[in-house]
């Protein structure tokens, strides 16, 4: 669990002459992902999150691909439950960079280690994570996230939930199916499974 913001450091590199990097808030298979400010607010503080992704070796084409299939994706939308892309970039060589607004709360899986669920609040839960999976379905072409678990569902104290990484999201369905397989096994569908999601 990360610090109040208060009491975060924010004295890494500076990126694209704008975002000061603070601390890591995770490592996985598309990159690491930091807390970092705003340098150009001139008054208050604005906390973004920032995610870096550096390209090596054979799959590196796919990684690119997936990374901006994840920044071309978050520009189109425009969703209170959805962080918004503020910027894109490419630091040097095989650095790419997406930075988006930072979601309130915990994640779901924060937060059930912490507590239990009741049923009033998972049906709140489930109809707010509904209400943005309709939003996302709903467009043209539909957009499906492949990714949806505990980790990546934030709530904030007012019980709002946000979406959070779009690593794996698509935007192009192939009537033949046939997919790369990404998701987190446990929670993935059996058909992504097999990446024969349709």
């Amino acid at each position: 669990m990360i610090k109040p913001t208060a009491e975060l450091r924010y004295e890494g590199a500076l990126l694209n002459r704008r975002w000061r990097l603070g601390p890591r808030l995770g490592a996985g298979g598309q990159g690491r992902t930091f807390l970092a400010k705003d340098e150009s607010v001139q008054r208050g503080e604005r906390v973004v999150v920032v995610k870096e992704l550096k390209l090596g070796g054979a799959a590196g084409w796919k990684e690119h691909d997936l990374f901006e299939r994840e920044s071309r994706v978050l520009k189109q939308l425009a969703h209170p439950g959805i962080p918004r892309c503020l910027d894109q970039f490419e630091a040097g060589p095989g650095e790419l960079y997406l930075v988006m607004e930072r979601a309130p709360g915990l994640t779901l899986k924060e937060l059930a280690a912490r507590d239990r669920f009741d049923e009033p609040l998972l049906r709140d839960v489930m109809q707010r994570t509904l209400e943005i999976l309709v939003y996302l379905h709903g467009r043209s072409p539909p957009v499906i996230h492949r990714d949806l678990k505990p980790a990546n569902l934030l709530r904030a104290d007012d019980g709002a939930i946000s979406l959070v990484d779009f690593g794996g999201v698509r935007d192009v369905l192939r009537l033949d199916g046939g997919s790369t397989v990404v998701g987190t096994f446990g929670y993935m569908a059996p058909e992504q499974l097999h990446g024969e999601a349709t």
